[in-house]
C-alpha cells in the first residue's frame, strides 16, 4: 500500500518545492557543516598519531639522571648514567621486553663535496629503525646486522642532511668524512611528520652503527635506551620494572623519579589523544547543533503544511484512509525534504575534502597546517553522520505527522 502511495506523496512534494527551497539550502548547509567538522576533527586525530608515531612506535625511553634519595648509606645528588650491559640485563630479566636497542650521541663535523656541517652523529643498533619509525627512501637501507657485527663505516642520513651535502643529486652510495673519518652513505631517511623529538628532528640527523660509534668515541656510557613493551598494556609494568632492575644495579632507590628519567611515550599518546578524541566529539556535536536548528525549521515547515491541509486531510480520513497512511505522507515529505538538502552536503563535504587533502605537506617546515591539510571523510563518519540524520528525519516528521492524523474528520471539513 505505501509503494501504491509513494507517487501521490511525491506529487504533494513538488507542488511545495518553491516553499521547502530555503528549508532544503539550510539542511544542506547543516549537512555540509557536519560533514566538515567531523572530517577535520578526525583528521586532527589522525595526524597526532601519525606525527607522533615520527618519534616511534610504542617506546618507553630511558636515560641516566640523578639520585634524590639517600638509598643504602649512599648520599643523594650521585649522577647515574647508563651503559651497554645494560640492554642484555633488561633483556634477560624482563620478558614483557619485545625489543631494546641502546644509543649514544654526540654532536660532530659532518662534510661532502665541500661543504661542512655540525649535526649530532648517533651510534644506534640494528632495531633502532623499526622502534624509530626510521624508513629509509627507495634504492638505500639502514643499518643491519652485518653493519653492526663488522663495525662498518656506513652511515644512514637524515633527508635534510643530504639535501645539505649532495643537494644536486643522489647519496646514497657517496661518502662523507664525520671528523675527517670517511663513511659510506647506505641511506637516507624518507620524510615523515615529527612533532615529538629530543635532539631535534630526524631529518636532521647522522646514524652510524653502535659498534662503529664505540670505536671512533671514547664515551664509555650510553645516552639512551629504547624499549618496545610486547604490548601497549603493559607498559607501565616494564616501566616499573626496569627501575627495579637498575636500581639494584646502581643502588639507587626504585621508588626515585630522578634517578632514572623515563619517557613512556605509549602514556603520553594515550593522554594526548584523549585530548584529540575530545576536540573531535566537541566538533561533531555543534555540526549536529547547526544540523539541528535546520531540522526545527523542517518540523515548522511540516506544521505549516498540516493546517494547510487540513481540510484535505478530513477528506482522506472520511473517505477510509488510515492513521498509518497520514503519518506515512507527513513522514516521507520530511525525509524528501532531508535527502535532497542531504546529497546537496555530502556531495559538497566530499569534494572540499578531497580538495584539500592535495595540499602537499610541508615537512620541512612542520606546523598546523600540516594537521588542517588532511581532513579524513571516513565511512564510519557516513555512519554517523546518516544515524543523526536518521533521528533528525524522525523527530522533525513525526510530531506534525501525529498531529495531522488524530484530526477529526468532521472537524477537518469544516476548517475554512
Amino acid at each position: 500500500m505505501a509503494l501504491k502511495l509513494l507517487p501521490l506523496y511525491l506529487n504533494e512534494f513538488k507542488k511545495r518545492r518553491k516553499k521547502t527551497a530555503l528549508i532544503t539550502f539550510a539542511i544542506a548547509w547543516g549537512s555540509l557543516s557536519i560533514l566538515l567538522l567531523m572530517s577535520f576533527g578526525r583528521g586532527l586525530t589522525t595526524q597526532f598519531r601519525i606525527s607522533f608515531r615520527g618519534l616511534g612506535d610504542n617506546l618507553v625511553m630511558l636515560s641516566g639522571g640523578q639520585s634524590s634519595m639517600i638509598h643504602q648509606g649512599l648520599p643523594k645528588g650521585r649522577r647515574l648514567r647508563l651503559f651497554a650491559a645494560d640492554v642484555a640485563l633488561l633483556r634477560e630479566t624482563i620478558p614483557e621486553i619485545e625489543f631494546i636497542c641502546a644509543e649514544s650521541y654526540n654532536n660532530e663535523t659532518v662534510s661532502a663535496n665541500g661543504k661542512e656541517t655540525n649535526r649530532n652523529v648517533h651510534g644506534v643498533g640494528p632495531l633502532f629503525d623499526v622502534m624509530r619509525t626510521q624508513v629509509p627512501r627507495a634504492g638505500g637501507r639502514f643499518l643491519n646486522d652485518d653493519d653492526e657485527r663488522h663495525s662498518r663505516r656506513v652511515a644512514f642520513l637524515g633527508w635534510k642532511v643530504a639535501e645539505n651535502l649532495f643537494a644536486a643529486g643522489e647519496a646514497v652510495g657517496k661518502t662523507i668524512r664525520i671528523n675527517r673519518t670517511p663513511f659510506t652513505v647506505v641511506g637516507v631517511l624518507k620524510e615523515k611528520m615529527q612533532d615529538s623529538m629530543y635532539q631535534g628532528p630526524d631529518a636532521e640527523q647522522v646514524y652510524i652503527p653502535f659498534a662503529t660509534y664505540a670505536q671512533v668515541n671514547s664515551q664509555p656510557y650510553v645516552d639512551r635506551i629504547h624499549i618496545q613493551p610486547r604490548s601497549r598494556e603493559v607498559s607501565l609494568l616494564v616501566e616499573e620494572r626496569t627501575r627495579s632492575v637498575l636500581g639494584r644495579r646502581y643502588r639507587f632507590d626504585p621508588a626515585d623519579k630522578y634517578a632514572l628519567n623515563v619517557w613512556n611515550t605509549i602514556k603520553d599518546a594515550a593522554e594526548v589523544g584523549k585530548i584529540f578524541s575530545g576536540i573531535e566529539i566537541f566538533l561533531t556535536l555543534i555540526g549536529a547543533l547547526t544540523l539541528l536548528i535546520a531540522a526545527v525549521g523542517v518540523t515548522n515547515l511540516m506544521y505549516a503544511l498540516a493546517k494547510e491541509r487540513t481540510r484535505e486531510i478530513g477528506i482522506k480520513l472520511a473517505m477510509g484512509a488510515r492513521r498509518r497512511h497520514i503519518v506515512a505522507q507527513f513522514v516521507i515529505e520530511t525525509a524528501f525534504i532531508f535527502l535532497k538538502g542531504t546529497l546537496w552536503g555530502v556531495l559538497l563535504a566530499f569534494n572540499i575534502v578531497s580538495l584539500v587533502r592535495t595540499i602537499p605537506l610541508n615537512y620541512d617546515n612542520f606546523g598546523i597546517e600540516s594537521y588542517l591539510t588532511r581532513p579524513v571523510f571516513s565511512f564510519d563518519i557516513l555512519l554517523v553522520f546518516l544515524a543523526i540524520m536518521g533521528g533528525l528525519v524522525f523527530l522533525a516528521g513525526i510530531f506534525p505527522a501525529v498531529r495531522a492524523s488524530r484530526l477529526n474528520p468532521v472537524e477537518a471539513l469544516r476548517y475554512e
